[in-house]
């Protein structure tokens, strides 16, 4: 239940859309309705030992380490946490040419 009220008063929202838009941020969402251990390795990894959801993270567009919350959550927190991530980065390319 908690997962279905974040997302309708604290992800799901205009604001937050807009903002998600605006710094061309990359949204996944892992469902763990079933077991999956490659989630479980990577909400360890997040610092989430339990493994307990709702979990979120967000990762800052210049690097660094993820902005991360779990449990009830408001939107306030999210655009928080999407303006100090900043926008996202896109990949560099490099080009290679023969010698």
């Amino acid at each position: 239940m908690t997962c279905k009220t974040n997302e309708a008063v604290a992800l799901n929202t205009e604001q937050v859309a807009r903002l998600v838009r605006r710094n061309g941020v990359v949204t996944i969402k892992a469902d763990k309705t079933q077991s999956d251990p490659e989630i479980d390795a990577l909400l360890v990894e997040l610092g989430n030992p339990g493994r307990g959801i709702p979990y979120y993270a967000i990762y800052p567009g210049g690097g660094g380490d993820p902005i991360t919350f779990d449990g009830l959550i408001s939107q306030q927190q999210v655009l928080g946490a999407l303006e100090r991530a900043g926008p996202s980065r896109a990949p560099q390319t490099v080009v290679v040419r023969p010698p």
